[in-house]
Formats: C-alpha cells, structure tokens, sequence
C-alpha cells in the first residue's frame, strides 16, 4: 500500500471527513462497474454503489492496513451484493442493448434481424438460468466467470474454504447446464 494512501486513510479514521472524497475519486469507478456486473441493472448498480460507501464510510475505523484498502472495499462489496440479492430474491440480467460486450461475440451473418432475435432469446435464456441459481451460487459464478477472479480470492472475499467456492462453482456451472440444455 502506499504511504499517500496509507495516510489518507488514517486521516478520514481521525475524522477528517473531506479526505473520504479521495476514496470516493479513486475506487468509486471501478465500485460501480463490479456492481453493475453483480446486479446486471444500472439503477441496482447505484444503490449498491451506494450503500458499499456508506458501509465502508461508517466502518472505515476498523480497517487495520492488514490488506490492501480495495480489497477491503471489494470485500464490503460483496457482501453488500449478497445482502441486496437476499432482500431481492432476484439477479436481473442487462436489457437488450445493454453489456454488448458479451453478446459481440456471437456470428455474424447477413441477416441481421436474425442474429437480434437469437441473440434476444439467449439473453433471455441466460437471464432466466442466472436467477434459478442460489444467491452464492451467482455470486461465486459472476466473481470467477464474469470477474475473472481466482478461487483462493473468492474464498478471501466470501470468508470460506476454497472446497466451498469450488462446490458453489461446480454446482453452478452443473446447473446452468442443465437449465440451458432443457430451454
């Protein structure tokens, strides 16, 4: 960590409260993008956004510099992300035309009016697969597939062994399959 930041916060600990808008400055973008990518939803993605501020503003006292202060904040994320799933009930996936990132990847071919309906009914495939899957179970897929993250991170992040993230993978993965194959 350094020294600037390693300052800054202990200057927001002693309750200069100014100093907080450099957190908000320097992790607020990066923030928002992780929560878009847990909720699939923009307007989700802001309160998310927002409640992991407040959460690491009102707690911030308890950072011990035993990490590195994102990994902290990544942490209070996630389990934001569980907290909203819980209270939802529900994962939505991006509405068409949002995240095209993931759907540039399907084949082209000369008839474009084709190629929106297919890719309309896999989204919706997907959306419908993501939201059978239990809160850990969706949260341990998007870390790995969608964030790329590794199992002993996941197992950091979400306080558990690497056997449990690896079981909630599978179990996903295993899932999804299932659900995609019989739709």
């Amino acid at each position: 960590m350094e020294k600037e930041e390693i300052d800054l916060i202990k200057r927001i600990q002693s309750g200069e409260k100014m100093a907080f808008q450099w957190v908000m400055n320097r992790y607020g973008e990066k923030v928002m993008s992780l929560a878009y990518h847990f909720t699939r939803n923009t307007q989700d993605a802001e309160d998310l956004y927002q409640e992991t501020f407040i959460k690491v503003y009102r707690n911030i006292e308890t950072f011990r510099f035993e990490s590195e202060f994102f990994t902290w904040i990544y942490r209070i994320l996630t389990n934001q992300a569980f907290n909203f799933y819980r209270k939802n009930k529900r994962m939505a996936i991006a509405d068409p035309g949002e995240d095209d990132y993931l759907w540039e990847t399907l084949p082209s071919n000369d008839d474009e009016a084709d190629r929106e309906t297919f890719s309309s009914s896999l989204r919706s495939q997907i959306d419908w697969a993501l939201k059978k899957l239990s809160t850990q179970q969706r949260i341990v897929f998007i870390l790995k597939h969608i964030e790329g993250k590794k199992i002993k991170d996941i197992s950091v992040l979400l306080d558990c062994t690497e056997g449990t993230v690896k079981r909630y993978l599978f179990r996903a993965t295993q899932k999804l399959q299932a659900l995609l194959v019989e739709a």
